[in-house]
């Protein structure tokens, strides 16, 4: 195992050093108290483990541990400190280990064998063929990540989510690290928002890292980007709302992949904006469909569900009202039409204390009358 030491106080390096010197199988390939040294040094050694003093001048243990993520992320992180407090934060980034100053004998060699553990461990190779896979995401109504083998990616915290959603959601522009803060942990101060992102980068690279993602995250100029092909419901509209093709298997399809809106459930206030513009696009894509096919029979029962859908995103709008009613009373379908017209009143007499526009009335009296 080759271990590189980091720690700006030079007597605990070197007592670091001895005790690790009497452990079997240990190459201890650098020592340094100057962190940013050391970052430049990965690039040429080959390390297994870091230990890492958590608090150092010119960076944190934790925004280090990002960095060398970014550089190399098979290395594993163990964080050494003389503060307590420290020890939850090192979890918190999905360090392997902590120990905590001065470090004890016994305690030393439990670290080491649990590392030797995780570095012996062979992780699930990719099945035959799945390199021509990719990951796939949901995100209307709520955000899920499936991996290589259809299972859902399972997040360390909601943040770690939120994080990869979002630099998702920002795909096409790298997006400085100053207006993710801004977003993900607009009430926190400064100090701890940075220390929270380079948290959350570091857990979110070791989680893609686990289902078989090489480098997902590049940073360049304090800029993040996300760095995977990824497969999702939202590309799908978006391709069939571009092609302007009305075709009913088009429409079928966005019916299906419409099954809430973008993030709904998520409760992410950076989505919403986006969130209104692709539902106004399903929704005069859906009504340009309902124009089209009127009165073209076999599209009868797909006309009923576009309108019945359009309602459902639009719960309020008059037009789809008239228009939905309108359908189930030229189908003749009686049962349809009570229902629309109780859904009616229900919506603007009971919760908005508005009266039922005089068409609608008319439209539904008409019906009723001829029978």
């Amino acid at each position: 195992m080759r271990v590189l030491l980091i720690d700006d106080e030079e007597p605990s390096l070197e007592v670091m050093e001895i005790m690790l010197h009497k452990i079997e199988q240990i190459e201890i390939v650098g020592k340094y108290t100057n962190p940013i040294e050391a970052l430049k040094d990965l690039e040429t050694l080959h390390v297994d483990v870091i230990f890492l003093d958590m608090e150092m001048p010119g960076i944190h243990g934790l925004e280090f541990a990002e960095k060398v993520m970014e550089k190399d992320d098979g290395i594993e992180v163990l964080f050494v400190t003389a503060h307590p407090q420290f020890a939850l934060e090192a979890f918190e980034v999905n360090a392997i280990d902590y120990l905590l100053k001065p470090v004890s004998m016994p305690r030393l060699q439990k670290a080491i064998k649990k590392i030797k553990e995780r570095l012996t461990f062979i992780p699930k190779e990719k099945h035959m063929g799945e390199s021509d896979k990719l990951l796939y995401g949901f995100f209307m109504l709520s955000f899920r990540l499936m991996d290589y083998q259809n299972n859902e990616v399972k997040w360390r915290t909601k943040k770690v989510k939120e994080l990869f959603a979002f630099l998702w959601h920002n795909r096409k522009n790298p997006i400085h690290k100053s207006l993710i803060i801004d977003e993900l942990w607009p009430d926190k101060q400064v100090e701890k928002a940075v220390s929270l992102l380079h948290t959350t980068i570091y857990q979110l690279r070791k989680t893609l890292k686990e289902i078989g993602i090489e480098n997902p995250i590049i940073l360049v100029n304090d800029h993040y980007r996300l760095s995977i092909q990824l497969e999702t419901d939202v590309l799908e509209l978006e391709r069939i709302i571009k092609s302007d093709c009305l075709d009913s298997k088009k429409v079928e399809s966005i019916l299906k992949l419409y099954s809430g809106d973008y993030l709904e459930n998520d409760d992410f206030i950076w989505s919403i904006q986006y969130q209104q513009e692709l539902k106004q696009e399903v929704l005069r894509y859906l009504q340009k469909f309902v124009v089209g096919s009127k009165y073209e029979k076999e599209h009868t029962k797909l006309v009923g569900a576009c309108l019945e859908k359009m309602l459902h995103l639009n719960p309020y709008d008059e037009n789809i009202m008239y228009q939905l009613l309108e359908h189930y009373c030229e189908l003749n379908d009686t049962r349809k039409v009570k229902d629309v017209f109780q859904l009616i009143t229900q919506r603007l007499i009971e919760e908005l204390e508005v009266n039922i526009p005089t068409d609608i009335v008319e439209l539904n009296n008409h019906y009723f009358n001829k029978q």
